[in-house]
């Protein structure tokens, strides 16, 4: 489904002012000069002016006709709300197992489902979701001192960090 840039921009922008205004919800800590709320701040201002550059660029090009929303010639509605469904229930299914399964079962799980139903190349997409969930654990966890949740491999926790 091909939605009109102007409209993806429009929600890229109101995304990110949420983003912003529920970041500065956020307690700020008295012994450092940023608080929590710093770096989601900052991806909220990337995403409105990202947003804005988006919305933008159609109304510079001059004789572009407005289509709001159109399927592909190769794609049907069942199609199109099928790749919505798929996207929605890995993101649910994320949430609602992270702190049963974990990070890394959860996330490799999850973005493997998302993988094989939009690019359907089994052994490459299970490398990339293997690969970059333990990346990102990595990032997340050792980097950033992010709590993620063990889930299943918490007698593991100790071998599983460096």
């Amino acid at each position: 489904m091909y939605f009109d840039d102007r409209l993806n921009g429009l929600v890229f922008i109101l995304l990110g002012g949420v983003v912003v205004f529920l970041a500065q919800q956020l307690p700020t800590l008295t012994f450092i000069d940023y608080g929590p709320g710093f770096f989601p701040t900052l991806i909220g201002c990337v995403m409105m002016i990202a947003g804005s550059v988006i919305a933008l660029k159609p109304l510079l090009q001059r004789g572009a006709s407005i289509t709001w929303a159109a399927l592909p010639r190769a794609q049907s509605w069942p199609q199109a709300l099928s790749a919505i469904g798929v996207v929605v229930g890995a993101i649910a299914f994320y949430i609602a197992t992270l702190n049963i399964l974990g990070f890394l079962i959860a996330m490799p799980v999850s973005l493997f489902v998302l993988l094989i139903f939009f690019d359907r190349r089994i052994v490459r997409d299970l490398l990339i979701a293997i690969i970059g969930s333990f990346l990102l654990h990595s990032f997340f966890y050792q980097l950033m001192s992010v709590q993620l949740p063990w889930g299943l491999l918490t007698p593991f926790a100790g071998v599983l960090t460096w």
